[in-house]
């Protein structure tokens, strides 16, 4: 449930980066955004590796 959480806040964060970028084309992305979204990118990622390991375990 808690990846479940997480992947969602990870999109709601690339969103709201991309209608930054929409709504103002020339004024760089606030840096909390940035680092934000590339934090639960992380997380997600490392989830998805531990998840893809176990599964080699498994098999």
């Amino acid at each position: 449930m808690i990846l479940f959480l997480t992947g969602l806040a990870t999109v709601s964060a690339l969103v709201s980066c991309d209608v930054l970028r929409v709504l103002k084309p020339d004024k760089a992305l606030p840096r909390a955004v940035v680092v934000t979204t590339a934090a639960l990118l992380a997380i997600v990622c490392v989830a998805v590796i531990v998840q893809l390991a176990h599964l080699a375990q498994l098999v």
